[in-house]
C-alpha cells in the first residue's frame, strides 16, 4: 500500500517541523498538500491562514511554490534546485520559476567557522593559512568559499561545509521522505509523479554534494578528463589542506559568461567562448560519460586565451553505458526525424512502464519532429525540440532516467549559455560530429561481430539451460510450489476502502448490541448485580456507551468526505 512510506514514529519525532511546513503550504495557497498532511497527523494549526483562505497576491502558482521553498529554508531551497533541473517531471513555467532560487543565507559566524577548521586540520588555522580573508567570498546552504593564502604562498579557494549542516541535512531529508509519503497516500492523482521516488533521488543527490570526499574524488576525475584540453582549466586540488569537511584549491580568476560585451571589453572573443562551451560540456557526455550537473555561468569563469574555467563539483553524474547509448539513438532518432526509432530507444530504455498509449505518444512525437522536417541541421533549435519532448514525456507518463534527464537540461543550459553570447549557435550543428560519430559506430563491422557474437552466445545458454528449467517448472506443478502474483493497480485503494467500510460496519453493529441489551436491562430496575447497582443503572451506562460510540461514528464518516 502507499501509506507503507509513512513512517508514524519519524513523524511524530518531527510534528514540529511537519506543522511548520504546513502552515506555510496553506499560507502560499497550496492546501491540497498542507491539507494531506493536517489529516494523517492530526495537526492543528493555529494561524488565521485557512485552506479556503491562502495568501496569494496575485501571484502565479510556480511563484507561490518558489515563495513556500524560500521560507521553509536551505534544504527545500535545494530540492528546489534539483527540481529545476527536471524538465521530465514539471511544466516550463515551475521550470523557469525555480532556476530562481538562490542560496541566500546570511554567512556562517567565522569564530565556530575557524573552531571548526582548527578541528579538522588539527591545529591552529595560522599553521595552515597565515591569511585568510574572515568574509567569504561565496557563501550557499551548504559550504561557504573563502580566500586564503597557504603557508608555501599560494594563493587559494577554501571551500569549508557549514558546522553541523550534515545532520541538519540528514533531518530534513528525513522529514521530506515522510511528506513525500504522506502526500503519496492522500492524493489521488499525482500525474504520474511518485513523490517518494523523486525524494529519494534529491537525498541521494544531496547526500552526495554534502560528501566534501566526493567533490574531491570529482574533482580529481575531472581534471584527468581535461589533462590535455587547454581550452578549459579545471583547479589544481592542495591534497595537504583537504579534510573531510574542507576543500582546497587553486583559486580562479575570469570574467563570467554572461555577457558578450563584458566579455569584448576584458578583449575576450564571445563566440570563441560560446564554442568552447559547449565543447565543454559534449565532450563530457560524449567522451566521458561523466559530467557537471550544475554547469550554470555562475560556476564558469573565462580567463585570458578564452579559456573556460570551472568550479564546484559537488554535483556530477556517471552515465551508464545504456544512459549514453539512449542518449545516441535520441539523438540519431531526431536526426532522422523517425518518431517510432525515438519510441524504441524510449522502451529500450525500459521508460514506458506507465505509459497509457504508444500509439498516441508515436504520433504526438512524429507530428512533433515533422515541423522541423525541412529545416537544415544547423538551424533544428536543440532547446526548443527538448522543451516539446518533455512536454510530451510528462503529458504520457514516460519515466527517463534523472542522469540521462539532467544529461538533456545540461545541453540546454549550454544551447542557451553560448546563445547570450553568440545568436546564431545551435547545438544540433555542434552535435553533428557526435552523431556521425554514433552512427559509424553502429555500422562498424567490429561491433556488428561482436553484438552477434553475444546474441549467439546466449542463445546457445538459452538452449543449454532450456532442458533444466523446463524440468524443474514441470516438477513444481506437480509439487504444487508454483505461485502467480497478481496486482491490481489500484487493489490498494480498494482493499483501504473495503477495510474502513468493514471497520465501520462492525462498529454499527457493536452499537446495535449495546443499544438491544441496554434495551433489555432498564425493563428490570428492580434486579441488582452482587447488591451493588441495578440492572437499571447498567442499561444506561450502555445508552451512555453506545451514544459515544455513535457520535465517534458520525464525526469520522463526516471528516472523510464520504457520507
Amino acid at each position: 500500500m502507499k501509506l507503507r512510506h509513512f513512517r508514524f514514529g519519524r513523524t511524530i519525532k518531527h510534528l514540529r517541523r511537519y506543522h511548520h511546513i504546513a502552515r506555510v503550504l496553506m499560507k502560499h495557497g497550496l492546501g491540497e498538500l498542507a491539507g494531506g498532511l493536517r489529516h494523517r497527523v492530526s495537526l492543528r494549526i493555529r494561524t488565521g491562514v485557512t485552506l479556503k483562505q491562502p495568501m496569494r497576491n496575485g501571484l502565479s502558482r510556480p511563484q507561490r511554490l518558489r515563495l513556500a521553498l524560500e521560507e521553509l529554508g536551505p534544504t527545500f531551497v535545494k530540492f528546489g534546485q534539483l527540481l529545476s533541473t527536471r524538465p521530465d517531471l514539471l511544466r516550463p513555467d515551475y521550470i523557469e520559476e525555480l532556476e530562481k532560487l538562490q542560496d541566500q543565507v546570511p554567512p556562517e559566524d567565522f569564530d565556530r567557522v575557524r573552531t571548526d577548521m582548527e578541528s579538522q586540520l588539527g591545529g591552529p588555522l595560522e599553521d595552515f593559512f597565515p591569511q585568510l580573508d574572515a568574509q567569504p567570498i561565496a557563501a550557499g546552504s551548504i559550504a561557504q568559499v573563502y580566500r586564503a593564502t597557504t603557508r608555501d604562498g599560494r594563493i587559494a579557494a577554501v571551500k569549508v561545509r557549514r558546522p553541523g549542516i550534515v545532520h541538519v541535512i540528514r533531518t530534513e531529508c528525513e522529514i521530506l521522505e515522510g511528506f513525500a509519503g504522506l502526500v503519496n497516500s492522500t492524493m489521488e492523482d499525482t500525474h504520474g509523479i511518485d513523490p517518494v521516488r523523486v525524494i529519494r533521488e534529491f537525498t541521494q543527490a544531496v547526500t552526495r554534494e554534502v560528501d566534501f570526499q566526493n567533490e574531491l574524488a570529482n574533482l580529481r576525475q575531472f581534471r584527468r578528463n581535461f589533462r590535455d584540453d587547454a581550452t578549459v582549466h579545471i583547479p589544481r586540488p592542495y591534497e595537504d589542506y583537504c579534510r573531510d569537511g574542507i576543500i582546497t584549491m587553486e583559486f580562479m580568476h575570469g570574467v563570467k559568461p554572461t555577457v558578450a560585451a563584458s566579455l569584448a571589453e576584458a578583449g575576450l572573443d564571445p563566440q570563441v567562448v560560446a564554442r568552447t562551451v559547449s565543447g565543454f560540456i559534449l565532450k563530457q557526455i560524449f567522451d566521458f560519460g561523466f559530467f557537471h550537473t550544475d554547469p550554470h555561468p555562475g560556476n564558469l569563469f573565462v580567463e585570458a586565451n578564452n579559456v573556460v574555467a570551472v568550479v564546484d563539483f559537488g554535483q556530477a553524474a556517471r552515465l551508464t553505458r545504456s544512459d549514453r547509448a539512449l542518449l545516441g539513438e535520441v539523438i540519431l532518432a531526431v536526426v532522422d526525424v523517425s518518431a517510432s526509432r525515438l519510441v524504441r530507444a524510449f522502451g529500450h530504455g525500459g521508460m514506458l512502464d506507465d505509459t497509457p498509449s504508444l500509439p498516441a505518444l508515436t504520433r504526438e512525437l512524429d507530428v512533433m519532429l515533422e515541423t522541423y522536417h525541412d529545416l537544415p541541421m544547423g538551424e533544428i533549435p536543440f532547446s526548443h525540440i527538448m522543451h516539446q519532448t518533455f512536454a510530451i514525456i510528462r503529458e504520457h507518463r514516460v519515466h527517463p532516467p534523472p542522469e540521462f534527464t539532467m544529461m538533456l537540461k545540461s545541453l540546454m543550459v549550454s544551447e542557451s549559455m553560448a546563445r547570450s553570447l553568440h545568436s546564431e549557435f545551435t547545438l544540433i550543428e555542434h552535435l553533428r560530429p557526435y552523431a556521425a560519430r554514433l552512427r559509424c559506430r553502429q555500422l562498424d563491422p567490429r561491433r556488428v561481430v561482436r553484438r552477434g557474437y553475444g546474441t549467439l552466445r546466449d542463445v546457445a545458454g538459452l538452449m543449454e539451460s532450456l532442458p533444466d528449467d523446463v524440468s524443474t517448472i514441470v516438477e513444481k506443478l506437480k509439487t504444487g510450489q508454483v505461485r502467480i502474483h497478481l496486482e491490481h493497480e489500484h487493489l490498494d485503494s480498494l482493499v483501504r476502502m473495503l477495510d474502513i467500510s468493514s471497520n465501520r460496519v462492525s462498529f454499527g453493529m457493536v452499537i446495535a448490541g449495546l443499544l438491544v441489551a441496554s434495551s433489555l436491562l432498564v425493563q428490570r430496575p428492580e434486579e441488582f448485580i452482587m447488591g451493588l447497582a441495578s440492572l437499571q443503572t447498567f442499561g444506561m451506562i450502555g445508552y451512555l456507551l453506545a451514544a459515544i460510540l455513535g457520535l465517534w461514528l458520525v464525526v469520522s464518516i463526516i471528516r472523510s468526505r464520504k457520507v
